[in-house]
C-alpha cells in the first residue's frame, strides 16, 4: 500500500455507502482506492488515454462504479474498479 502521488489534483472523491472505509479519489494522476479511510491507496484504474474527471457509484450496488474522462468518454467498472470497459462514444476498449 502507498499514498496519492504528490500533487494528484483530486477532482472526484467518493465514500462507499456500504463501507465507508472505502474510497475512490479520481483525477490527473488516475483513479485510486482506499479500503482503510484514506490512510493507505492503491491505484484502481486502466490505462486510459485521458484524465478522470468525475467518479459515481451505483448506491445500490457499490462494486459498480462509472467515471467519465477529460475526453468526454464514459467507462464502467462492474467490481469496484478492478475492470472497465467504455459505456459513452470516445472510449477505446480497455477490459
Amino acid at each position: 500500500m502507498g499514498s496519492l502521488p504528490i500533487d494528484p489534483m483530486v477532482r472526484s472523491v467518493i465514500v462507499d455507502p456500504v463501507d465507508p472505509k472505502r474510497v475512490y479519489a479520481a483525477g490527473a494522476a488516475g483513479l485510486f482506492l482506499s479500503d482503510d479511510a484514506g490512510l493507505t491507496w492503491r491505484p484502481a484504474s486502466g490505462e486510459w488515454s485521458s484524465d478522470p474527471v468525475g467518479l459515481s457509484l451505483d448506491p445500490t450496488s457499490p462494486n459498480r462504479l462509472f467515471v467519465i474522462l477529460s475526453d468526454g468518454s464514459l467507462w464502467g467498472s462492474e467490481n469496484a474498479g478492478s475492470n472497465w470497459k467504455p459505456l459513452g462514444a470516445g472510449a477505446e476498449g480497455n477490459e
